[in-house]
Parts: structure tokens; C-alpha cells; sequence
């Protein structure tokens, strides 16, 4: 396919009605090389249709099904098998993908390569994904089409909590579904399967996408926390800094008084590394807790 015609269709795929010389000019060819695209891309199936008049155009048509990529053997193969993990994890909030689109897919390709990758399905395995029911992922998902804040109900340790929240994304990491939320407390990470509601405000969202939450962290003077986990340690520090491999974090200094008594709340499951005046904020609270029993 040339690469003028795969402009085209981004261009209709906004779904925007657009006449064949703002097609012509937004390509930079003349209206008849155009119309002669378009032809071509009819002929292959894209689902371009036109509307006549003074206020005519071109469109794509709504629901449409699409037609099949251009892709080598190598490629098609390796699509399919990455559609086949997908299948399998639980939960995934995008319809009825599940199970599905890896045995459409399978079917419209040619016989040949559809015996060649049912003979590969069996000899190629991913890890499979060990994930704790996480049935709320579309409804988290809706409330980011609403482009609107939420109510979560969160369940922790010490019991239920509501929290209001303006909802970054999700993402799936270590097996598990995680919600990344703007919350009065600042940017917060939450396991979805330990969310037991979620309810739509009329508050409308920041819409934040996860670049600019990241720009956001690193905004005003940065420090670097350091900590030593237990297990249940691990599981405890969730909702308060999302979890990674290397134990550590950026944090702006300002947010260090608050951090500190979040990880004192957590006893000994939490040890701090660096910085010392986190140290110092979490000495603090021990001591301001001791002298309550000392009176």
C-alpha cells in the first residue's frame, strides 16, 4: 500500500467529513490523483463512503469492520501469537477481546498460514498471567471515557476506605491490574481487585495522561527515597507509592512530612534507607506517639 493511501485513511479515520481537495491539499497531489486514491482504497475494501451536495465529502463508515493489514508471513505470525497472550489475561477491559480476537484474526488469513500457525500454538508459550479477579477494569475504564472524576471504594488492611479520585490509567504489571488516580493526596496507585465500587461524579477530569502525571511528579525539588520491604510490607505500600523492582523512588520534597507518617502507619514491614530527613519525619512521629503514653 503506498504511503500517501495510508495518510488518507488517517485522515478519514478521525471521523471527519472531508472533501476530496482538502484530501488533495493535506497530501500535497492534485484533486484528480486523489480521486483515483480514493477509488483504489474503495476497490481494496477500506469502508470509505461519500456524501453528495455543497456540504458532501468523504467519511468512513461508523462500526466498520476493517480490512486485514498488510503484513509479511513473520510478522502475522508474531501478531497472532501476541494477541493470544493478551486473550489470557482476565479481566481485560476492552470488550469481548478475551478469548475472541485471536481466533478471528486466525481465520481470515490464508490456509497455508493459518495450518502453519495452528501447528505453533501448541510449541510457543508465554508466562501465563496469574491474576486475581479484577472485574471493575471497565468500569474504571467508562469512567475515563466520561472524562469525569470517581468515588472508589478501596479495601485495605485496616478496612474499607472512599476515596475520591480524577483517574490517570490503568496498567498491568507484575500479573495484576493497577489504577494510577490524582487524589487530594497527590498521584496514588491502587490495586483494581481490591476496589469494591466505583462511582461516576459530575466532577469533570483533568484528563491526565500517564506522560504528563510522570511530568507532574518530577515537578519542584526532587528526593530520592529509598526503602527495604518485607513481603507484607510490599502489599501494605500499595496505594501509597507504586511498586517497582528497585525499591526506589522520587518523591518532591515537599510531600516528605506526609510520606513519613504514611510509612510510620506501616511499622516495621517498611524500613528507610535514604534520605535521613525522611528518617528524621518517621523519629518524629515514634516520639510524638511515645510521649502520649509517657504523660
Amino acid at each position: 500500500m503506498k504511503s500517501r493511501h495510508l495518510k488518507v485513511m488517517r485522515l478519514l479515520n478521525r471521523q471527519q467529513l472531508l472533501t476530496a481537495r482538502e484530501l488533495a491539499e493535506a497530501c500535497g497531489v492534485s484533486l484528480r490523483t486523489i480521486q483515483r486514491d480514493l477509488l483504489e482504497l474503495e476497490a481494496n475494501g477500506y469502508p470509505i463512503y461519500s456524501e453528495r451536495g455543497p456540504a458532501g465529502g468523504y467519511r468512513v463508515l461508523p462500526n466498520r469492520l476493517l480490512p486485514p493489514l498488510a503484513l509479511r508471513e513473520q510478522e502475522a505470525i508474531t501478531l497472532f501469537l501476541m494477541i493470544d497472550w493478551v486473550g489470557q489475561i482476565p479481566d481485560l477491559p476492552f470488550g469481548a477481546l478475551r478469548g475472541n480476537l485471536a481466533e478471528w484474526y486466525l481465520h481470515e488469513l490464508p490456509s497455508d498460514l493459518e495450518a502453519k500457525m495452528d501447528r505453533l500454538k501448541g510449541r510457543v508459550r508465554f508466562a501465563r498471567p496469574d491474576t486475581p479477579a479484577s472485574p471493575l477494569t471497565r468500569n474504571l475504564l467508562r469512567l475515563m471515557e466520561a472524562e469525569v472524576k470517581g468515588e472508589i471504594v478501596y479495601r485495605t488492611t485496616s478496612g474499607c476506605r472512599t476515596i475520591l479520585i480524577d483517574p490517570v490509567g490503568l496498567t498491568f504489571e507484575r500479573n495484576r491490574w493497577y489504577l494510577l488516580a490524582q487524589t487530594e493526596r497527590g498521584l496514588r496507585q491502587y490495586r483494581v481487585d481490591r476496589i469494591e465500587q466505583v462511582t461516576e461524579t459530575t466532577i469533570p477530569s483533568k484528563r491526565m495522561t500517564f506522560e504528563e502525571a510522570e511530568h507532574l511528579n518530577e515537578a519542584g525539588e526532587q528526593v530520592t527515597v529509598f526503602l527495604e520491604l518485607t513481603p507484607l510490607g510490599e502489599q501494605l505500600l500499595e496505594g501509597i507509592l507504586p511498586l517497582n523492582e528497585q525499591r526506589t523512588w522520587s518523591v518532591p520534597r515537599l510531600e516528605l512530612p506526609f510520606l513519613g507518617r504514611q510509612l510510620f502507619g506501616l511499622g516495621r514491614e517498611v524500613k528507610v534507607l535514604e534520605p535521613l530527613s525522611l528518617q528524621e519525619e518517621i523519629r518524629r512521629h515514634a516520639s510524638e506517639v511515645l510521649a502520649i503514653y509517657q504523660e
